[in-house]
């Protein structure tokens, strides 16, 4: 699967990541229920990640293969993310 900078970016805005910064990557809070829950981050690159970047982000966010397709593709909602998360004892 390809996975772009582009979709990562997506992916943080439609989760709404708090307490952005940037430096040489850019950084993002999972918060739910006002708490910290999830740090993400991504690199600063163009094009498709290289290697094994999309597999370490899928991992940081919990997902498996077909849930993060989900996500990537845009048909899974933070409600639902959250709803994943929760299940697995993250939240």
């Amino acid at each position: 699967m390809s996975f772009t900078k582009r979709d990562a970016e997506r992916i943080f805005r439609k989760l709404d990541l708090q307490d952005k910064r940037n430096t040489k990557h850019v950084y993002g809070w999972l918060i739910v229920d006002g708490k910290r829950v999830l740090p993400l981050h991504y690199s600063h690159g163009r094009g498709d990640m290289p290697g094994h970047v999309p597999e370490r982000f899928r991992n940081a966010m919990h997902l498996n293969r077909g849930e993060f397709a989900e996500m990537v593709g845009c048909t899974m909602t933070r409600e639902e993310y959250v709803r994943v998360l929760r299940r697995r004892g993250i939240v």
